[in-house]
């Protein structure tokens, strides 16, 4: 699974209204990823990579429940990272890996026979899109579920590899276990389409329905662009540059930022007004400032 960057602890008063918002959104996301883990991912035996995955593979040989085995690989690895890496996880880590366990084991329980649908690509998908929901309700805490997302933090901190790259090669291990323990090689395409439906899945919650786009203008009819982006109530700002073919020739360039509307309506401002202009577009989350708020 894709790695993300958790921000530092917030200072949470007892019982005020952030430490009901952030402990719900825990307990809710909880619930969620073992929805999709019960109902989806482990009638098929997919290892979708993560302790849960490989709690998955350790339950079809040794045969103990899912999320005591997945407790007991999550807690050393949370003490490891608390002592190698610092505090950065906290209490709602500790409590989001407990729940996430016991709803596990307590919905294998109450619903043994839980296959929902016999189509795997299917179950993949859904499966992968519930996980991810869950995952980024608890991110979105100030959170993580642990994992090996804290083996990835481990390796990043003490050698030179990225954590993205940590995560992938620890999911693959996962993975590539799995298939010749099951010896259905057919699986791993299931198990990759899963961990893919995990990402994106977090990646939209936690960026997606927030996405703005920053925007790069080079015109000579600056002037006018510059009043129409006030005019929708978007700020930004003038960069002083010169071209590459006529160094000595001065321009005026406009940096901004704006929603997917907003964008929108200023391309089809620019292309109207100056077709020869320069318009370079890239997206961004996390925009503070006129009119934007950060999460």
């Amino acid at each position: 699974m894709a790695a993300f960057k958790i921000k530092g602890l917030e200072e949470e008063k007892l019982f005020s209204r952030l430490w009901y918002t952030n402990y719900g959104l825990v307990i809710s996301g909880s619930i969620i990823i073992a929805l999709g883990y019960v109902f989806f991912i482990i009638p098929h035996k997919l290892v979708p990579g993560g302790v849960f995955g490989l709690s998955i593979l350790l339950h079809h040989l040794i045969d103990h429940p899912i999320g005591a085995i997945a407790l007991c690989i999550n807690i050393p690895l949370l003490l490891l990272g608390l002592w190698l890496v610092g505090k950065q996880f906290g209490i709602k880590t500790f409590l989001a890996l407990l729940l996430g366990s016991a709803f596990i084991d307590g919905l294998m329980y109450l619903f043994p026979v839980s296959l929902l649908t016999s189509d795997v690509l299917v179950s993949a998908l859904f499966g992968g899109g519930i996980i991810g929901f869950g995952i980024a309700l608890v991110v979105k805490a100030g959170a993580t579920t642990g994992g090996t997302d804290v083996i990835a933090r481990i390796v990043s901190n003490k050698l030179d590899f990225s954590i993205g790259k940590t995560l992938i090669a620890v999911d693959g291990i996962i993975v590539s276990i799995a298939l010749f323990v099951f010896k259905d090689f057919e699986l791993a395409s299931y198990c990759i389409i899963a961990i893919i439906a995990i990402s994106l899945t977090i990646d939209l919650v936690l960026k997606g329905l927030n996405s703005k786009k920053l925007i790069l203008i080079v015109s000579d009819r600056h002037a006018e662009i510059r009043q129409f982006i006030l005019d929708s109530d978007f700020g930004g700002t003038y960069l002083a540059g010169n071209g590459l073919f006529y160094p000595e020739t001065e321009k005026q360039i406009i940096l901004s930022a704006a929603n997917r509307k907003g964008i929108s309506e200023i391309r089809g401002f620019i292309r109207k007004l100056d077709p020869n202009a320069f318009v370079a577009l890239t997206n961004t989350t996390d925009v503070i400032g006129n009119g934007f708020y950060s999460d």
